[in-house]
């Protein structure tokens, strides 16, 4: 199916990922030196200067001004990595839609795309598997011991709730749909069937998330990213059930909805129950989908012929 030279099958692979991480490293670093500089005047003003100092108080007051950098810094990590990610985004978009039109150009057979009203079920997946992989994560006292989860958690909560929204719960998850689903599960498609495809891509996503909670949580949903990508036959599947369940991630978290969940044993196993029913009837609800491409006939995997 895909006509890319073996040569450059590596690049047309993972070269826009690495795309993506430049883009997105170089814009974290203008977005952090812009936090930095806006904040230069209030940093030096918390720095006891005095007209004659001694080389001992120059560089205790270094320290004081880097240390203080540092923290404005993870102050706005948050928007600074939403500002990355907007920056991805336009960049992303353009290739992917590169991609579709080169399907276009090869005639390759193509998923149909799902009915509207369909897309409830990725709705309720995403809450589903949110609130029963944030359970989970409790239960097996993963959150607790992992500290760089902890540190994590520390961060993405400290902005305010709508800061959260925009950045967390929209921004972020466009851009990682894009790079994750819409260019690497979709060209790794082209060559493989659907668990290689979207198994390799979920262990990518998952370790750029940095702990082992989140890897863990991530490869999970990524699996489930790619699932319904592939039976919706759009992005937009896949984007929606992402903001849902960040979104929902973020109202538990605001509301202290998790905490009220975990303090009650009882409250615990229904909840754990609830979500496995839910997200069972959701995703069985999904796997009804046709998504066979027109004229595909009997084809179990259209991937593979």
């Amino acid at each position: 199916m895909n006509n890319t030279p073996k040569k450059s099958k590596f690049w047309h692979l993972f070269g826009p990922f690495l795309l993506y991480w430049g883009i997105e490293w170089i814009a974290a670093m203008v977005a952090a030196l812009v936090v930095v500089l806006f904040s230069v005047p209030e940093m030096i003003q918390s720095v006891a200067w005095k007209d004659s100092m001694t080389n001992e108080e120059i560089t205790t007051a270094a320290m004081q001004m880097q240390s203080a950098m540092l923290e404005t810094a993870a102050h706005y990590q948050v928007q600074m990595l939403a500002a990355a990610a907007l920056c991805t985004i336009p960049v992303m978009a353009v290739l992917f839609h590169r991609d579709r039109k080169m399907e276009e150009l090869l005639k390759l057979p193509v998923n149909k795309k799902a009915p509207l009203q369909k897309y409830i079920w990725t709705v309720i997946l995403g809450i589903a598997a949110c609130i029963g992989g944030n359970v989970l994560i409790v239960m097996s006292n993963l959150a607790f011991a992992s500290k760089g989860y902890q540190n994590m958690s520390a961060v993405f909560y400290e902005p305010s709730f709508p800061v959260q929204v925009i950045c967390l719960g929209v921004i972020i998850p466009i851009s990682e749909e894009l790079i994750f689903r819409g260019l690497l599960f979709k060209r790794c498609r082209e060559l493989m069937g659907f668990l290689p495809a979207a198994a390799g891509i979920s262990i990518l996503f998952g370790f750029t998330h940095g702990n082992l909670v989140q890897l863990l949580y991530a490869m999970g949903l990524g699996m489930l990213l790619a699932y319904v990508y592939e039976k919706y036959g759009s992005l937009r599947a896949a984007v929606l059930l992402h903001i849902t369940a960040n979104m929902t991630s973020l109202i538990l978290t605001e509301t202290g909805g998790l905490v009220f969940i975990c303090s009650a044993f009882l409250r615990l196993v229904a909840t754990v129950a609830a979500c496995a029913f839910l997200g069972a009837v959701a995703f069985v609800m999904v796997q009804r989908i046709d998504e066979k491409p027109e004229g595909a006939g009997n084809l179990k995997d259209f991937g593979d012929s």
